[in-house]
């Protein structure tokens, strides 16, 4: 009985001495990969970008694909409901493609003719090249509060840049981010890290658009003597010489405080959870 004990002793205690030498021995393992993760994020070395490249690609994929059953459900759901007024639902989409490209025809044109209006008190760098764009599907949302983007399915294997402009029926949504060899990532406006250049042709107003981290934006550096109105549209000024000039950004709205100063603000020309198609704006060379 006793050699019994002393034999389950011993496996016990031979178990916990292999169990506490793989702990030994993991952790510096674990240490190891770490540094050489951290090594190999500031090497610049072409095959290693291009592994991270596609790790990137992999991982954004890998969400869209896990996310289909789930969009799938919800899509069939909701056209089983639609089923039942299926001429009216065609109807309407009609009617709002129509009114969606009679918007942005507007809004180029109320630009050019403002631009004309004001040439002499606009100021900044006109962009002269042509611009060619690029339809490609968003594929993946993030509007965390820790940043406002979206994934799409086209990366530097169609020429994308960082910095390009990404918009939707002439309207802006944000700029690119980070380019991977298929996908790439695009930071929204309302981003707050995001700043574009932007122009209120109406008043001759340059100043930067600023993303404040939720749903909105807000104007900076405008000049000491700038007084805006309730609708004013607001355009890219394309004074950076990479986002197009001309892209509709959105219209100021005023409110006053209780000392009557006017404080502005900005409604933005389009809602974030809506997007299924973009295009990416690519200057011709």
């Amino acid at each position: 009985m006793n050699a019994t004990k002393l034999a389950k002793s011993s496996a016990v205690g031979t178990a916990v001495l292999e169990r506490t030498f793989k702990q030994k021995l993991l952790t510096p393992v674990l240490i190891g990969v770490c540094f050489l993760l951290l090594t190999l994020e500031n090497i610049s070395f072409r095959p290693i970008k291009l592994l991270k490249s596609l790790v990137n690609d992999a991982i954004t994929y890998s969400a869209f694909i896990i996310n289909l059953p789930v969009n799938f459900t919800a899509d069939t759901s909701k056209s089983f409901l639609e089923f039942f007024n299926f001429n009216i639902h065609q109807e309407n989409k009609i009617l709002k493609d129509q009114v969606n490209k009679l918007i942005s025809e507007k809004n180029e044109l109320l630009f050019f003719k403002n631009e004309n209006d004001n040439l002499k008190r606009t100021l900044g760098i006109r962009n002269q090249g042509e611009y060619a764009a690029l339809l490609v599907k968003v594929i993946k949302e993030d509007t965390s509060e820790f940043g406002k983007s979206f994934s799409i399915t086209k990366g530097s294997s169609e020429n994308l840049e960082l910095g390009q402009a990404v918009v939707r029926n002439n309207v802006y949504l944000g700029r690119i981010s980070e380019v991977n060899l298929l996908s790439s990532k695009v930071m929204i406006v309302t981003d707050a890290g995001s700043r574009i250049p932007i122009v209120i042709p109406s008043k001759g107003v340059n100043a930067i658009l600023k993303g404040d981290g939720y749903s909105n934006a807000e104007l900076l550096f405008l000049p000491p003597s700038s007084s805006l109105d309730n609708n004013d549209q607001i355009y890219t000024s394309g004074t950076d010489g990479i986002i197009k000039e001309g892209l509709y950004v959105g219209k100021v709205i005023v409110k006053e405080d209780k000392n009557k100063k006017k404080k502005y603000s900005v409604d933005l020309g389009f809602k974030e959870h809506q997007l299924n198609y973009v295009s990416v704006l690519k200057l011709k060379r």
